[in-house]
């Protein structure tokens, strides 16, 4: 059994390291790595030490001299002792190592013929033997040694100073951790273009990707510069470098790395047209490309002391991203689509056997630990901290933290402190939030006395020992429709009541607007103060939420809900509402698996059938305001990237998936041959192939012709077919044996399997799981990172009906009982037996 590691076993380096030195020769069948680095004696480590351990995995030692003599040390599996190492001194390094041959994708490895790296978060220990780990900066100096004619282009992180025919010399001045140290050669062409800084800094900003993928790295290039300009608006941060590369590569496990001055990306983050990519696309691509640029202060010029401590680079990061979207796009979409991800995988992250606090206590394997709660959960502790400060107070706290820690690995409560001293403030019960599992619970009792014109409500935290600090912004709304109060309240007692005065008659409460804590929250409202507060509040996510909680309703308990006041307001919204994407994401009802956090026991197929009549019986009854609205809307107008050009694509799409649902196959199929973009095209795909009818085969056959050159594209072929309900677990085989699918490949497996797992009522069966199951212990072969992520599909079983969780578990038996189990998976699935839902 592996053994876990402790946060509370942090202790710093005996040694530091001033200088790296890195000299790489590239070649097709080995890689020989040779280093030179100058360590020095940690100044506050007091006393000297016997041996000094370095991370080294997968590599073959040539030598190893410290001050220029053969050094002595002892080899270990995951690396080697160095013994009796001097104070400060010198050490030279040269191993072997293959990366043609790696399929996890970690350390050096090749893709489509090109050399990349991936070292976030222990893979430069498959690059040399070094002290990997993220308290530990040094500056780097990279020599890459290679066949120009095969290799023409070769990169790394920092500047370029000195270039021949046969190799590059890249200095990095800003020390970093390994983990941010990257790699590229290979055959690649690029975008170029030019942003100067406010401090009058000229950055060479290019875009590297396959010569064949040159028609798609304009979007890029263009979120690039405003996610420039936007760090500097709206924080004052300004870039450090005089170049800035973004690579696009096709096996990558994430979605992108933020390697100082050479970032890493998965080709599915990057490349983006009007022909090959959604609106989705398009948005996501320009908010991770902001993401990693912002990573750059913070993340990059202040790291983290230790992996426990993720949430300070990535939830901080993915707070500024969501808001560079909000600023740029939609804010109240891009609230809602953040706040459904959020519900949808962090909630089931924190109530299964996974769940672990935003700083995790321990680990078995850190790449488990790039999760939905320190990322999105992380985002919405950040969050909540600059609703409690305001924008003015939080770019204090910022600034503090800069001038604090800038070049320094530190901690969250590093952070926390900047934003509390700033402000005067005391943060130490809001720490609670980083140091518990779970979600927090708040229930809400009103009251209002119509003789002393008093209203009140009362917040209660449930099965809290210790108050979280929450913050709640609300509104009252008076029975004219009129906004009454609107304030801040922190809720940080177990039960805390708060009231109001010369309150006319009794108002409808709008609490926690904006999702302003990631709380489930119940409360007294009634179906008709819901309808209500729809219609006439003054924040656009609360509108959105009481409709998805009355149409939550209207799909487990339709006795409850009258249903002819539902659909009066429904309709009023297809009259009145002048926010198309807003009306797309009321009329949405919620996902299963959004549904399947709000019953008991899950029973798949119940849920299915009761969800997909609600859908039916919306669409019946609003079909004619479906068809004006679809026919308004499908105009030949030219593209563009719009918030009201998005809003209206999506509310045009959403009115067809409805109306597919009712036969209404022709109009589907009219606009799939007639699309103009991929959004229209890949919409009426989605639809089509949902059910048996006469338009299926053919779209199916015609949409791979039309796209089978592009593998971005392919993934969405693959992914509507494995989504589609009339798709069998046969049928997956079978697209498993298709020339483009590849076990090797992330997007390829995530766009069949991945896909496929979400189709609850046929992939929740024994042939289902059965697949699942192969695929992981095929994967953990390969990719042990992926395959634990796959493995991760089980860890809800204990929730469903027994004809389910049964058969689960005896594939989670399976898997544990396997030979030579990675880690990676190894805690995943030991943690399913053992943990509670």
């Amino acid at each position: 059994m592996p053994e876990p590691i402790f946060r509370k076993d942090y202790r710093p380096s005996s040694h530091l390291i001033k200088t790296t030195e890195l000299d790489f020769a590239l070649g097709d069948t080995e890689t020989i790595v040779s280093s030179r680095i100058i360590f020095y004696k940690n100044p506050v480590v007091n006393n000297s030490v016997d041996e000094l351990f370095l991370n080294g995995e997968s590599l073959e030692l040539l030598s190893i001299k410290v001050d220029g003599y053969d050094a002595k040390y002892e080899s270990k599996e995951d690396g080697l002792f160095l013994l009796n190492p001097p104070d400060d001194f010198v050490l030279e390094v040269q191993v072997r190592i293959h990366p043609e041959s790696k399929t996890d994708l970690n350390g050096l490895y090749q893709s489509s013929g090109n050399f990349c790296t991936q070292c976030e978060a222990m893979g430069f220990r498959q690059i040399t033997y070094y002290l990997d780990r993220p308290d530990v900066l040094s500056v780097f100096t990279t020599k890459i040694n290679a066949n120009r004619e095969h290799y023409p282009v070769l990169l790394s992180n920092g500047n370029l100073i000195e270039e021949t025919s046969t190799q590059t010399t890249w200095h990095d001045p800003t020390p970093k951790p390994c983990y941010l140290f990257a790699l590229v050669a290979g055959k690649l062409d690029f975008l170029q273009d030019e942003y100067v800084t406010s401090t009058g800094r000229k950055v060479d900003l290019r875009v590297y990707v396959e010569p064949h993928n040159m028609h798609k790295t304009a979007f890029a290039m263009e979120s690039l510069i405003k996610a420039f300009e936007w760090d500097e608006k709206r924080f004052n941060l300004s870039y450090d470098l005089d170049v800035y590369m973004i690579v696009a590569v096709d096996d990558f496990n994430m979605g992108a790395m933020e390697n100082k001055g050479l970032n890493i990306f998965n080709s599915d983050c990057v490349l983006a047209n009007q022909e090959t990519s959604t609106d989705l696309s398009f948005i996501r691509i320009e908010s991770i490309i902001g993401h990693e640029y912002f990573h750059n202060w913070t993340g990059n010029r202040v790291t983290c002391r230790d992996w426990f401590q993720l949430s300070l680079k990535e939830g901080l990061t993915v707070f500024r991203d969501q808001e560079f979207s909000s600023d740029l796009r939609s804010r109240a979409i891009q609230r809602i689509t953040d706040v459904v991800q959020l519900k949808t995988r962090q909630f089931a992250e924190d109530s299964g056997p996974m769940a672990h606090p935003v700083r995790p206590e321990s680990y078995i394997a850190m790449d488990n630990f790039y999760t939905a709660t320190v990322y999105e959960k992380g985002a919405e502790v950040i969050r909540m901290i600059h609703t409690i400060l305001g924008e003015d107070g939080f770019q204090k706290g910022m600034l503090l933290y800069f001038e604090r820690h800038d070049g320094d690995a530190v901690t969250i409560d590093d952070l926390v402190a900047s934003m509390a001293d700033a402000n005067f403030e005391n943060f130490e019960s809001f720490m609670l939030w980083y140091s518990q599992a779970g979600t927090p619970e708040v229930s809400v009792e009103d009251e209002y006395d119509s003789n002393q014109q008093t209203y009140s409500a009362t917040f209660t935290q449930k099965n809290q020992k210790t108050p979280f600090v929450i913050p709640n912004q609300f509104g009252l709304i008076d029975k004219d429709g009129l906004e009454i109060e609107s304030d801040l309240i922190i809720i940080d007692e177990l039960v805390k009541t708060i009231s109001f005065n010369n309150v006319q008659s009794k108002p409808v409460p709008s609490w926690f607007r904006g999702f302003s804590a990631p709380i489930k929250v119940s409360s007294t409202l009634s179906m008709q103060d819901k309808i209500y507060l729809a219609s006439c509040d003054t924040d656009p996510f609360n509108r959105w939420d009481s409709v998805q909680s009355l149409w939550l309703e209207y799909i487990l308990n339709p006795e409850q809900v009258i249903e002819k006041d539902l659909f009066e307001m429904i309709e009023n919204l297809f009259n009145n509402e002048s926010d198309y994407a807003l009306l797309s994401e009321m009329i949405s009802l919620p996902s299963e698996q959004i549904i399947h956090q709000n019953v008991g026991k899950i029973d798949v197929e119940e849920v299915h059938n009761q969800r997909n009549q609600s859908i039916l019986s919306v669409a019946s009854a609003f079909k004619k305001q479906l068809l004006e609205m679809y026919h308004q809307l499908n105009h030949t107008k030219a593209f563009d990237l719009s918030t009201q050009s998005i809003g209206e694509r999506a509310l045009k799409n959403k009115c067809l998936s409805y109306l597919s649902k009712l036969g209404e196959l022709d109009i589907a199929y009219q606009q799939f041959i007639n699309a103009d973009c991929m959004t229209d095209q890949f919409g009426a795909f989605q639809c089509l192939l949902d059910s048996k009818n006469r338009y299926r085969t053919e779209v199916i056959a015609q949409f791979y012709d039309q796209h089978q050159s592009d593998v971005q594209v392919i993934d969405k072929w693959f992914s509507a077919q494995c989504l589609a309900s009339v798709t069998s677990v046969k049928d997956i085989r079978d697209l498993m044996k298709h020339e483009l699918f590849s076990m090797t490949n992330p997007n390829r497996i995530r766009s069949l399997i991945g896909s496929f797992s979400q189709n609850s009522m046929q992939f929740h069966c024994q042939e289902g799981y059965q697949l699942l199951t192969e695929v992981i212990v095929e994967l953990d072969h390969l990719n042990p990172q992926i395959a634990a992520r796959f493995a991760g599909i089980y860890n809800h079983w204990r929730r469903f009906t027994s004809q389910y969780s049964q058969l689960q578990e005896l594939q989670l038996n399976s898997i544990i009982q396997r030979d030579k189990l990675s880690k990676d998976v190894y805690e995943i699935i030991h943690s399913a037996l053992k943990g509670k839902n």
